[in-house]
């Protein structure tokens, strides 16, 4: 594997019983790199997600890590963080079981642009998008080297959608995180991802650099994955660079 490729899968297969969910796809990820792969429910996207973490094993093919630590955010940002215990608690005890020094649950949150009001709040009393924020400082808390994210704004508002992307993109540049997205919606992808792979039952349809996949979708799935697409446009603010989500309906 290069020193350039942090993940590389070849001849990916995952079964649950007579049902072959994923039937053997290959990708790599590149060291800073953010790659999607996108598809509707029951494509087998979350499988290879789950699989690659180790959360479901793999049937048969290859995976290769070339990287210290991978952690994983998932969709339901609530759920995924125990009700009982609060942020500060949630945020010390990766840190603590790590033995993790020289960061703080105050650290954390500063990453991932929270204020430090919420330390003492449970999950219930946050929003979906404060939720999704306290789970991605935690993953960061174990200093991942890949970082894949499951369909992690599906669940929040457009406008949370793009300030969580937001956030991703700062992060990937500011702490050279390698990135595998998960999302069933192209819009999501179109302006994060360096490079986007379709999944349809299983296989790979389509893949290529968002600009290829967008402009020459090869397959026709793909094709009808992108005319569902809403006004979504790059909007680049000229103080932040940040990224705006435009729909029309």
């Amino acid at each position: 594997m290069s020193e350039e490729i942090v993940l590389e899968v070849k001849g990916l297969r995952v079964r649950y019983g007579d049902f072959e969910a994923v039937k053997g796809v290959d990708f790599t990820l590149e060291k800073g790199g953010i790659l999607g792969i996108v598809g509707e429910s029951g494509s087998g996207k979350s499988t290879v997600a789950r699989t690659l973490i180790g959360l479901q094993r793999k049937s048969s093919g290859d995976v290769h890590v070339n990287a210290k630590s991978m952690q994983m955010i998932f969709q339901d940002a609530v759920g995924s963080l125990n009700p009982r215990m609060t942020v500060r608690q949630t945020l010390g005890e990766v840190l603590k079981v790590k033995g993790i020094a020289d960061a703080t649950p105050e650290s954390l949150l500063e990453l991932v642009g929270l204020s430090t009001a919420v330390l003492d709040q449970y999950p219930r009393e946050l929003s979906g998008g404060q939720c999704q924020r306290v789970s991605i400082a935690r993953a960061l808390a174990c200093r991942p080297e890949v970082l894949i994210a499951d369909e992690p704004v599906s669940a929040l508002d457009v406008s949370v959608q793009a300030r969580i992307l937001n956030l991703i993109r700062e992060l990937r540049s500011k702490l050279n995180l390698s990135i595998l997205l998960i999302a069933h919606d192209l819009a999501v992808v179109k302006n994060v991802c360096d490079r986007i792979c379709v999944m349809e039952k299983g296989v790979f349809v389509d893949s290529g650099t968002a600009l290829d996949v967008f402009t020459n979708p090869k397959s026709d799935y793909t094709k009808r994955l992108i005319s569902a697409v809403p006004d979504v446009d790059r909007a680049l603010d000229e103080r932040s660079g940040s990224l705006a989500l435009k729909r029309s309906y």
